[in-house]
């Protein structure tokens, strides 16, 4: 996504360096990194790792108009979700500076699940993912991989290797 959008690369090179500097990135940075953390969040939000999320009913359930049964299988899907325009305007464009989004209602953005079956590790891949773009990003730029088709499977990925180029951005970081 960086590799498409040129502008946002920029933007977040820029915040990184403001924010750091020449100095080691440590995990309190990832706080202090908000666009840095955008870029993450609507790549998730784009590309979440589990596409589709089954849930089954332990007892009858109305849900709207629709009467689920003990045993009944629910899906949910954060992929075609965290794409309804009316909660993202120009939904399939990469676009960071829509977050932090105000007034999303609870389960428009969802990439972890959410109630009593949210990913255990969600805070810890919130930290890990902004501290990885982070440290790459300032090293090097990617280039390459050209449309990203997907492959839904257990998880969301690309369905044909990306070939990526890195290109060094001259500016060396402990």
């Amino acid at each position: 996504l960086l590799a498409q959008h040129p502008h946002v690369e920029a933007r977040m090179h820029a915040e990184l360096e403001a924010v750091l500097g020449d100095r080691a990135l440590t995990p309190e940075d990832a706080a202090r990194l908000p666009y840095t953390t955008s870029v993450f969040t609507e790549a998730l939000r784009l590309y979440p790792p589990a596409w589709l999320i089954g849930r089954t009913a332990v007892r009858q359930v109305t849900i709207g108009k629709y009467a689920i049964p003990p045993g009944g299988t629910v899906l949910l899907s954060p992929y075609i979700t965290q794409r309804n325009p009316r909660y993202f305007p120009t939904p399939d464009a990469f676009r960071p500076s829509r977050w932090p989004a105000a007034d999303l209602p609870k389960f428009a953005y969802f990439p972890f699940g959410g109630g009593a079956r949210v990913c255990i590790g969600e805070q810890f891949a919130w930290l890990e993912g902004a501290l990885v773009l982070a440290t790459l990003a300032r090293r090097w730029r990617l280039r390459g991989g050209g449309v990203v088709d997907t492959l839904p499977s257990i998880t969301l990925r690309p369905s044909r290797p990306l070939i990526m180029r890195l290109e060094p951005r001259g500016v060396q970081h402990e």
